[in-house]
């Protein structure tokens, strides 16, 4: 979309509007209203206009709700959950920020803008079923329920390449809000917050989210190509062709998954490096030994990607 200040400003007028009207009942602070006014235009210039009404959808479906805990890992999070309602088995949808209020302005951004975009890219074929199980779509990866009794007891591992596009997609969308400050915006309260926002960001944004996953998959997300076909068949929802597409590529066989398994591996590194207060080099070693492993599988894909 190309913008001009008459553009913007129209598209701020419809967010204000849908957000004071649609959203007026989950009864949000006002300072999460002005927030939430940048962030949606934000998000429709990312997907595309003709993509809007996926995304009001988003924001209207999934509230958040504010947790208090000291729970310093687990800040924010998106979820999305069976429940019956009569013969139908549907999604109960919802983000929680921990103790939101206690944020600092870009981080509180960063969370919003994280989940909700988690929200957006699983809105289209969400849910589906077989004998015994349910299983929820959360943009790469489903997670599995049972169909007795709504437990879940099973999270795909690909959930950790979902959090590492999600991360790479939020900083896109906040350098597009941080953006705005290049035009007149007519409406004194963006303004404001627009403002406030420029002045903690120098540069392209960088999210501290999944840091260590990030930088095994620095080659992988640098490649336009392939974050492209990934995050278009997140967005539309067609996901199982995925690792088929992968291999396809690479001509390796369980690359995908394989890339995958590392990329998990390094989760557990994470945990176990901020629990560590000595011997933190060994665990740096092993890191660098995955990011050795994982830039083979992606320089194939790279490679042969070319002549495909």
């Amino acid at each position: 979309m190309k913008l001009d200040d008459n553009i913007l400003n129209q598209l701020f007028d419809l967010s204000k509007n849908f957000v004071d009207v649609e959203l007026k009942d989950y009864n949000y602070s006002n300072d999460i209203k002005h927030l939430l006014y940048i962030i949606i235009p934000a998000f429709i210039i990312k997907y595309g206009f003709d993509n809007r009404n996926k995304i009001t959808k988003a924001f209207t479906l999934v509230p958040f709700l504010e947790k208090e805990s000291d729970e310093k890992r687990l800040q924010a999070y998106y979820a999305s959950v069976p429940v019956s309602v009569g013969p139908q088995i549907v999604t109960k949808k919802f983000i929680v920020l921990n103790r939101y209020q206690d944020k600092p302005l870009m981080e509180l951004i960063d969370n919003i803008v994280h989940e909700y975009n988690h929200a957006v890219n699983s809105i289209n074929d969400e849910i589906k079923f077989d004998k015994d199980n349910i299983y929820v779509r959360t943009g790469l990866a489903f997670i599995r329920y049972n169909r007795n009794d709504y437990k879940d007891n099973n999270k795909e591992d690909s959930y950790i390449l979902e959090e590492i596009i999600n991360t790479k997609q939020t900083e896109e969308i906040i350098d597009i809000i941080n953006s705005f400050n290049k035009y007149n915006i007519n409406d004194e309260q963006i303004s404001t917050t627009l403002y406030n926002i420029d002045k903690y960001i120098s540069g392209k944004y960088a999210s501290e989210a999944y840091m260590f996953q990030s930088a095994l998959c620095k080659e992988l997300m640098n490649n336009n190509t392939l974050i492209s076909v990934l995050s278009n068949m997140r967005f539309q929802g067609i996901i199982d062709e995925i690792p088929y597409f992968f291999d396809n590529v690479t001509g390796i066989e369980d690359s995908y998954n394989k890339l995958i398994k590392i990329l998990n591996e390094s989760v557990k590194l994470e945990e176990e490096y901020s629990k560590k207060k000595f011997f933190k080099r060994k665990i740096i070693r092993n890191v660098l030994k995955l990011y050795g492993e994982a830039k083979e599988i992606i320089d194939t894909f790279n490679r042969n990607y070319h002549f495909k």
